[in-house]
């Protein structure tokens, strides 16, 4: 498997195309001037890998693109990878498209339509290529969480911005990211093959192994418990089972056998009887609101009893006060009829100094009393009768409502007796289940060497797991990969004359960086100066995994991209133009670093494929060759005409 990078295009809002296309298995270079776009080359493909962020540089590309595009060449399959820009100030897009098997971009915008997400696309680029099914765990003791190597840590080893190739402290893309050079930590053994493409399988077996060797020794520990107390522990559940209603009071065994059969008949499946009650459709609640409504109805009539008795009260009153002032006027009777005017005594004839009512007036005040007091006799006999119905219904109501109030109390009664029957029921099924628990182990046991043997069986598969997932020896194989690596580095370091390049150096995966070990002891990247230095050994270390990789076919992609490699000879906002590589000792180590790249690729040809974006432009015919793209004099990665 070789993944390398046949072409990145870029379209127009009005679906315009322009493409930049390399050659497979070679050096290729895009030289320019500063702010054309070359940069931009390894953000695109970083963005159409599934970065979760478009880093394009806000500017002329985020305005006047609308899709970028990127075909991969997986061993001559074309694999088409298109991702909307998301635009000035946006930070990604979720409409992504992918395609395999093309030969070319399409000429518009119009096929592209989202068919993919960002997680299925890195899940597809992971298939294609090759990496198996896998899982870091951390040694035991840390917090972080276990990690499977995929397409999304296999890209950290091929991209160098121009902000990571010149760093001291940083040896690869996105390290000083959070989280992310652990991940680079946990995933390097896989990549570089300290890890077989089995040892998932073989991890997940001796998991697997290992959860039923502890489930093993659970229950044999449990059967042996329950075997050196056997007859103390079945008593004890046969009291139990007594205790709550399982067996009858008088149930006894002399022999341990004896007991185990009583449990036995303990824990076997029973019905449940629930009691009855004698009104089952008897509802509490609607018991409830009957007593509520019979209480409010006779609240009710007792009221309206009271408003009839006091008006009978009010009556009876007002028929004493009647017969008294009827009593008084009767005297009337005694005066003489003849005798009238209102200032003389009817009785002795004298004069009054105040005048008094007439005899007829008075007559007639005596006559309305003796028509309201035959009113008031005629109708008291009916508010008395009116009492006695309302006191009848009232007897008739309170018997209801005692009637329903029993029927409460009895529903009460039911339900209570209910919840204890459950809760015996419960009890019952708690201890059944001890029971059968203790039977089922003293009949494992009982069964012979079985547990044992079965114990002893599953002791050595982890045995044998354990060997094959010997940590010490993945560490071993580590340790051999990172040896190659770093003689490597050492080779490359000297073609290039790097500062401590003499030393033998080699590739600290804990700290991430690159290590020259001097007689004075190790020195570190960031403790070794220069510009030049920092650039050449993230080179030499990027080339040196890459040789491992190539040579044991592992599933990374074959490509590496550099921007702006020469930045510490030639700051990277000049445009040195063209050079002849040979006028000064900073193009002569230009060259130089040009030159290994080229030798690299022609001795891995046609495995290995480098993608450079540079300012500098070597006179030298075989740099000449090696370039693909040249950007200078108005000539950019987007075209003027798109921004129009």
């Amino acid at each position: 498997m070789t993944l390398q990078i046949r072409a990145i295009a870029i379209y127009s809002h009005h679906g315009e195309r322009r493409d930049v296309r390399f050659s497979l298995g070679a050096l290729n270079i895009v030289t320019g001037a500063s702010k054309t776009g070359k940069s931009a080359l390894l953000d695109i493909v970083d963005y159409c890998w599934g970065r979760s962020e478009c880093t394009v540089a806000e500017g002329e590309i985020r305005r006047g693109v609308s899709w970028f595009a990127v075909i991969f060449d997986n061993d001559g399959e074309g694999i088409l990878v298109a991702r909307r820009n998301p635009g000035p100030a946006g930070k990604a897009s979720d409409e992504i498209y992918f395609e395999r098997n093309v030969e070319d971009f399409p000429e518009t915008t119009a096929p592209l339509v989202k068919n993919s997400t960002a997680d299925g696309l890195r899940q597809r680029l992971s298939a294609i290529l090759g990496v198996a099914e896998n899982l870091y765990i951390p040694e035991p003791g840390t917090t972080r969480r276990p990690l499977d190597a995929s397409a999304s840590q296999a890209i950290f080893f091929c991209l160098q911005n121009q902000d990571e190739i010149a760093s001291r402290r940083l040896l690869f893309h996105r390290q000083g990211e959070e989280r992310i050079p652990q991940a680079i930590k946990d995933t390097l053994p896989y990549f570089v093959g300290a890890m077989g493409e089995d040892h998932f399988l073989k991890q997940k077996r001796y998991e697997d192994a290992r959860r039923r060797l502890r489930a093993l020794e659970r229950s044999y520990a449990d059967a042996l418990a329950l075997t050196d107390e056997a007859a103390g522990t079945a008593r004890s559940l046969l009291q139990e089972a007594k205790r709550v209603g399982l067996l009858d009071l008088d149930a006894s065994a002399d022999s341990l056998e004896g007991v185990r059969v009583l449990l036995g008949q303990a824990a076997g499946p029973r019905s449940l009887e629930y009691a009855r009650t004698d009104d089952p459709a008897a509802d509490l609640t609607d018991l409830e609101e009957r007593r509520r409504r019979l209480r409010i109805e006779l609240q009710e009539l007792r009221d309206d009893i009271k408003d009839l008795q006091r008006l009978t009260s009010e009556a009876s009153e007002f028929e004493t006060e009647a017969r008294e002032q009827q009593a008084r006027l009767a005297s009337i009777e005694l005066i003489s009829h003849d005798k009238a005017g209102h200032e003389t005594c009817p009785l002795c004839d004298s004069n009054l100094a105040v005048a008094v009512p007439a005899v007829d007036e008075i007559r007639k005040s005596l006559g309305r009393l003796d028509r309201q007091l035959s009113a008031v006799r005629r109708d008291n006999p009916r508010l008395q009768g009116q009492i006695a119905e309302l006191e009848t219904k009232r007897t008739r109501l309170e018997g209801e409502l005692t009637i329903v109030q029993g029927d409460i109390s009895t529903r009460i009664a039911d339900n209570e007796r209910l919840r204890i029957e459950q809760d015996q029921f419960t009890e019952q099924a708690r201890v059944a289940g001890r029971v059968g628990y203790y039977l089922e182990n003293a009949r494992t046991l009982s069964d012979g060497e079985g547990l044992r043997l079965q114990l002893a069986r599953v002791r050595a598969e982890v045995g044998e797991l354990e060997a094959a997932l010997d940590q010490e020896a993945m560490e071993e194989r580590l340790t051999t990969a990172l040896g190659l690596i770093g003689r490597d580095i050492t080779d490359y370091a000297g073609r290039l004359e790097l500062e401590h390049g003499e030393n033998s150096l080699r590739l600290d995966r804990k700290n991430l960086t690159v290590v020259a070990d001097t007689i004075n002891g190790p020195l570190f990247l960031y403790q070794i100066g220069s510009g030049e230095n920092w650039v050449g050994y993230h080179v030499a270390a990027h080339l040196a995994l890459h040789k491992l990789f190539r040579t044991l076919n592992r599933p990374v992609p074959a490509f590496v991209m550099l921007d702006q490699p020469s930045q510490a000879h030639y700051p990277k906002e000049k445009d040195v133009g063209e050079i002849s590589g040979a006028e000064d000792e900073d193009q002569v180590a230009v060259a130089r670093l040009y030159r290994l790249l080229l030798d690299y690729c022609l001795s891995m040809t046609p495995t290995m494929q480098i993608i450079v974006a540079d300012h500098v432009d070597l006179l030298q015919e075989w740099f000449q060759e090696s370039s693909v793209e040249r950007w200078r004099d108005g000539i950019k990665l987007v075209p003027m005409t798109w921004l129009r």
